[in-house]
């Protein structure tokens, strides 16, 4: 049991220094602090109201359109054996090629 805890407590630690060391790598020029600060009166302030935000030129798309986005291709899904084998046998060619020199 102790040592379910012990591991466990582990885990999390190792877990807040990975957290830690991608937040330390992010850190933005002002600090933490200010950002949040700054953060937060931009949440709280009147700007991000939906009425104050202007739509340049975004429209709602409709379902067809989103289904229909793209030009058709004819060519197949996935690739068949002899397309991987083909390719394969490419880039053993080349790799032949480039050690011989």
């Amino acid at each position: 049991m102790t040592g379910m805890i012990v591991g466990g407590a582990l885990a999390v630690l190792c877990a807040l220094a990975v957290l830690v060391a991608l937040l330390y790598a992010r850190r933005p020029d002002s600090g933490f602090l200010a950002w949040l600060r700054e953060s937060l009166d931009a949440w709280r302030s009147d700007d991000l109201k939906r009425e104050n935000l202007s739509q340049g030129g975004v429209q709602d798309a409709h379902v067809d359109d989103i289904f229909t986005l793209g030009v058709p291709d004819d060519r197949p899904a996935y690739a068949r054996p002899e397309e991987i084998v083909a390719r394969w046998d490419l880039v053993r060619g080349r790799a032949r090629h480039l050690t011989k020199h």
